[in-house]
């Protein structure tokens, strides 16, 4: 019997170091709308500094793409989207509850250029534009979806779609632009506003259109505690100063720092 005690010792603390290992991981999974890439870097290192134990890692893509990833079982513990329909779509499959959908900022959408054009009526830019014009694809991209339904109401979506180039995501439209692949496009006001590249940036009219960016906490998420505080964060009022910053709207009734 004394011969098996340091075996069956040797065996109990191998298991409660395994137990504690997986039990203090704190790493925090985040997917996170692309239009959120840089705003979202700096919101790590503002964050870790009241919890330096946490370990962030984003997956940047487009929030259709995340929400699929999500359905297919990714590990996730927060999703950052730019489009409510794919937090509500999660939020009818049980994947998120309701009550915890969060509204954190807002955008708008701009035409865009690295020209710096004298005409400052959109809808003429864009009758008069004889090269490409960057667009997010309409059926995967909250942007396109989003610009497709601001250019329709204008008229304008139908005899310009000759003229398009779609992008995967956010980003990748403004990167067209940027390189000068598109003379134009649409891209969300916080992206044009960081582009040291681009000279036009014009709102388009899109009255009735509200682009708000739902977060939410996924059912099962291994890190909740870690991704209700980033969360809350990205809501306080601290975190809000930051969004704008970075171009984003504010949204109203969100709490302040307490």
């Amino acid at each position: 019997m004394r011969k098996l005690m340091p075996v069956l010792a040797a065996a109990l603390l191998l298991t409660a170091c395994g137990e504690t290992s997986a039990g203090s991981s704190n790493e925090l999974l985040i997917s996170s709308a692309s239009s959120l890439t840089d705003v979202m870097l700096t919101a790590e290192k503002e964050f870790k500094k009241t919890h330096p134990e946490v370990e962030l890692a984003f997956n940047f893509g487009s929030s259709s793409k995340l929400r699929n990833q999500i359905e297919q079982g990714a590990p996730v513990d927060l999703f950052l989207s730019a489009s409510a329909k794919d937090m509500d779509r999660l939020e009818q499959e049980g994947m998120v509850e309701r009550q915890d959908i969060q509204n954190f900022a807002e955008n708008r959408l701009v035409l865009a250029s690295i020209e710096q054009l004298d005409e400052t009526d959109p809808e003429k830019l864009l009758k008069n534009s004889s090269g490409v014009i960057a667009v997010g694809e309409p059926e995967s991209v909250p942007v396109g979806f989003f610009t497709k339904e601001a250019l329709s109401r204008s008229g304008l979506w139908e005899s310009l779609k000759g003229k398009f180039i779609y992008a995967k995501d956010a980003r990748q439209v403004l990167s067209y632009i940027e390189s000068g692949n598109a003379e134009m496009g649409v891209v969300y006001s916080s992206d044009a506003q960081l582009s040291s590249s681009i000279r036009t940036r014009i709102d388009l009219p899109q009255e009735g259109i509200e682009i708000v960016y739902p977060a939410a906490v996924i059912e099962g998420a291994k890190n909740k505690e870690a991704a209700e505080a980033f969360l809350a964060f990205l809501s306080s009022e601290d975190g809000q100063k930051l969004l704008q910053e970075f171009g984003f709207l504010p949204i109203e009734g969100v709490n302040s720092d307490a």
